[in-house]
């Protein structure tokens, strides 16, 4: 019988719950299950609820999805939000210290500190998470040895006795559950036959980002954004690379455009709240022809909105974003594999076209952990600079018209004199009011779109090549839209996927190829307005006919893709 299981772990922001999410997962990877892990937190520092959703199956997961098999509750908060959720076979385990009212009938283990460790007083927290940690192990059926040696590894450097405490309590959890959930058994899971990784999607880009020669990164902490700073920052020195934490995001900006113009490969990014400062910037990245990789990670607003939400709110900002035209990219992964190889895909269209170039990502996708392979990550990773090197011969011009729109590119300081202006300017790079030399130069510019789009597709699809009903989407809606797909099949329903991670310049051709067969085209998208929809309207005349929205802040589920598609004809 097929393994598919949801745990979810609840508590008050400070209580320990991602203490417990990270040595569970990491324990049922190494075991062989396939995991993957959602975030759901509030903006509040301390209290507030917040709650992960391990999902362990026998076969690739590429979504979470609803329901609770197992709930651990650290507070009394989390056991009345969630008990509802709770399967026909489910078991809760529970801070007895602070939950005092549990659902009757019900499976459950009691965990008090005074029984895990007994004797210590103020290790209570400690207790009581590592508690958590070997019941869960025992209500699955698994070796809890492997849980061990990790909860040693984490806690070695607070020394002995922290380290005894947890091997303590998570030994006496264990015992505690073991026998109690024999319907939750993962004990017919095979070893993996090689390594597995646990990763998040934006450890993945930032990885993708390193691998493809990041030498700069300059940014402003912003939920979801800062993951990707504090991903390459606890890599930095292994890898040499220069972070900045700007003061704000027009400084940050600027950091970047400024290393990027000396040289090197630079990165900022932010969420939609501080991009809205950098837009002034992103003009004279796009006037100057300076290539830079920006992340936009995007969150429910206007404003501040729901600062530690998800969203795909943004794709029109980004699109649009600064005066008059010029080009850009723009890129959205669905998983942390597309995160890592479109990272790197960026670096070389930024260098290739001389433009600013797009990672759009949101906190589904910068949170959400997947279980994935070394293979299914590219081996190796092309770095194209696109420097002209060596003497050069009579005057250089850094904006000569080509037909291709892309000018030679040198570096300051390494032969002929560079000359960059933020003003209109002619092809040696000085300012002019030339009304005829304005119209070439923005026509140059604007050609490297019809070069770049050649090099953009981006297409994932799933299901029969000719069902009539097909579910397009966008970056991280990837995962959900592919498991309703599934779903839809299985029921002997035809069904399509048809996912999108390359938006601009919009590849109409491959898109419209796509979606020839479709009859019944259902859009899926994390937005009000349906803002790829419009797009793809703009760019192939191709309308959806139907639109599955959400805009509450939580990520899709298959259940609420397959729910919005009940009494469409």
């Amino acid at each position: 019988m097929p393994i598919d299981l949801n745990i979810l772990i609840g508590g008050a922001a400070g209580q320990g719950v991602h203490a417990i999410t990270l040595p569970l997962a990491k324990t049922l990877v190494r075991r062989g299950c396939q995991v993957l892990f959602i975030q759901s937190y509030e903006s509040r520092i301390r209290g507030g609820h917040l709650f992960n959703v391990i999902r362990v199956a026998d076969k690739p997961l590429v979504s979470s999805r609803e329901g609770v098999d197992i709930l651990v509750a650290l507070n009394q908060e989390t056991a009345a939000l969630h008990q509802g959720e709770l399967s026909r076979d489910g078991v809760i385990i529970y801070d007895a210290s602070l939950v005092k009212e549990v659902p009757a009938g019900r499976p459950s283990v009691a965990l008090r500190h005074e029984d895990l460790i007994p004797g210590e007083a103020k290790a209570g927290e400690v207790a009581v998470n590592a508690g958590a940690c070997g019941a869960l192990l025992g209500l699955l059926q698994v070796p809890l040895g492997p849980m061990l040696e990790l909860l040693k590894e984490t806690f070695r450097a607070k020394g002995a006795q922290v380290v005894e405490w947890n091997v303590q309590a998570a030994t006496r959890g264990y015992e505690l559950a073991a026998g109690k959930g024999a319907a939750l058994s993962l004990a017919g899971i095979p070893a993996p036959p090689e390594p597995r990784l646990l990763i998040s999607g934006h450890d993945a880009l930032a990885l993708g980002a390193l691998a493809a020669g990041l030498q700069f990164i300059s940014g402003y902490p912003m939920t979801p954004w800062s993951s990707v700073l504090n991903a390459v920052g606890q890599r930095a020195g292994r890898y040499g690379v220069v972070v900045e934490q700007a003061e704000d995001e027009i400084a940050a900006i600027n950091m970047a455009l400024g290393a990027s113009y000396a040289g090197v490969r630079s990165m900022t990014g932010t969420s939609g709240g501080g991009f809205c400062l950098m837009t002034e910037a992103l003009g004279l990245t796009a006037m100057t022809e300076t290539p830079l990789v920006i992340v936009e990670a995007m969150r429910p607003g206007p404003s501040t909105g729901l600062p530690t939400r998800t969203s795909q709110g943004d794709l029109g900002f980004v699109l649009w974003a600064g005066q008059d035209d010029f080009p850009r990219a723009i890129l959205a992964p669905g998983t942390p594999a597309q995160g890592f190889a479109l990272a790197a895909k960026a670096f070389n269209l930024a260098d290739r076209y001389q433009l600013p170039v797009f990672l759009q990502t949101d906190q589904a996708f910068a949170d959400t952990h997947f279980t994935h392979t070394a293979a299914e990550f590219p081996k190796q990773v092309e770095i194209d600079r696109s420097l002209e090197t060596g003497p050069a011969p009579g005057e250089y011009e850094r904006y000569a018209f080509t037909d291709s729109g892309v000018s030679p590119r040198r570096l300051p300081g390494f032969g002929p004199v560079v000359v960059a202006d933020s003003d209109e300017h002619t092809p040696d790079g000085h300012l002019t009011e030339d009304l005829t030399v304005r119209v070439k130069m923005h026509d140059k510019r604007l050609r490297k779109l019809q070069t770049m789009v050649k090099e953009l597709g981006g297409i994932s699809t799933a299901g029969p090549a000719d069902a009539p009903l097909v579910l397009a989407c966008w970056g991280s809606s990837y995962g959900p839209v592919a498991e309703a797909v599934e779903r839809l099949n299985a029921d002997k329903v035809p069904a399509r996927l048809v996912h999108m991670s390359e938006l601009w310049p919009f590849p109409r051709d491959v898109v419209s190829a796509a979606l020839a067969e479709a009859k019944k085209l259902v859009m899926v998208e994390m937005n009000a307005s349906g803002q790829l929809n419009r797009l793809l309207r703009q760019e192939t005349g191709i309308t959806a006919n139907h639109l599955i929205l959400k805009y509450d802040g939580a990520p899709f589920t298959p259940e609420f893709i397959l729910r919005g598609l009940k009494g469409i004809g």
